[in-house]
């Protein structure tokens, strides 16, 4: 516990660091909800204001997730470039255990930042009308989303050891989420066909699966998100740690 509080405080430093980073991200933050919310407003035109009000929290919470996910497939691609990465095998605690709570930490300051006028807008919206059960799911749906993109940025990374820049594939996977994790268009306005192949990739339990959940809670679909989402963190904690072996072992061969 004491490496995990030193680790996130570790993160904290970075956020804190970036100050001017984070207020060029609060205002960029505020300027694409006000975009969203007029664009919105024009698009569902005639349609009940309920339906508006449910459309604009969902994307304001995906925006609160997109800034607090952590870029993790970056920070590894950075380490094996300068070759930091050798120091970091030597400390006692493991390379993921590491990015996790640095990540964490970093999360924690953009969410003062950023996430806390995000959240004050969405529940404004909503006219501080939330149920506590809701609250929970989405919290707990939250929290297992982080870890799984946490997961799927770290498969990513691994890509580094042999490309030396990740930048081509971070943007496919850019491309993929913009399709399918429903972090932009909420997923009930996908056609049938997207949305049942979303259904079966982890893209959508990232980010859409957290806002249906506040859209319209339920415990069935709760528990359905929550078996998906554990389900795909363990696969790519999996994959990661067998593909990390092998490509460290790689790298000390090529690099001596």
């Amino acid at each position: 516990m004491k490496y995990r509080l030193m680790l996130i405080k570790i993160g904290i430093k970075k956020g804190l660091a970036s100050k001017y980073a984070l207020i060029f991200w609060l205002f960029s933050s505020l300027i694409s909800l006000t975009v969203q919310y007029f664009l919105w407003q024009a698009v569902l035109t005639g349609k009940p204001n309920g339906e508006f009000k449910q459309t604009i929290s969902y994307l304001v919470l995906m925006q609160l997730l997109t800034v607090l996910f952590p870029k993790t497939s970056y920070d590894v691609n950075d380490k094996v470039r300068s070759g930091d990465i050798a120091l970091d095998l030597l400390k006692p605690v493991a390379f993921a255990t590491q990015l996790l709570w640095e990540s964490i930490g970093y999360s924690v300051v953009k969410f003062a930042v950023i996430g806390t006028v995000d959240l004050l807008v969405c529940l404004w919206i909503l006219n501080f009308k939330i149920a506590l059960s809701t609250i929970l799911m989405v919290l707990v749906t939250a929290i297992l989303a982080y870890l799984l993109y946490f997961e799927l940025e770290l498969l990513l990374g691994t890509f580094s050891f042999y490309t030396y820049s990740i930048w081509g594939i971070s943007t496919f996977k850019e491309a993929i989420l913009l399709v399918l994790a429903g972090n932009i268009f909420p997923t009930n306005f996908y056609p049938a066909v997207i949305k049942k192949v979303a259904s079966f990739l982890p893209f959508q339990y990232s980010f859409g699966a957290v806002g249906m959940l506040a859209q319209k809670p339920s415990w069935s679909l709760f528990i359905q998100v929550v078996l998906i989402q554990l389900f795909y963190i363990i696969l790519f904690n999996v994959l990661f740690k067998f593909l990390f072996k092998r490509s460290v072992v790689s790298t000390v061969i090529q690099g001596g």
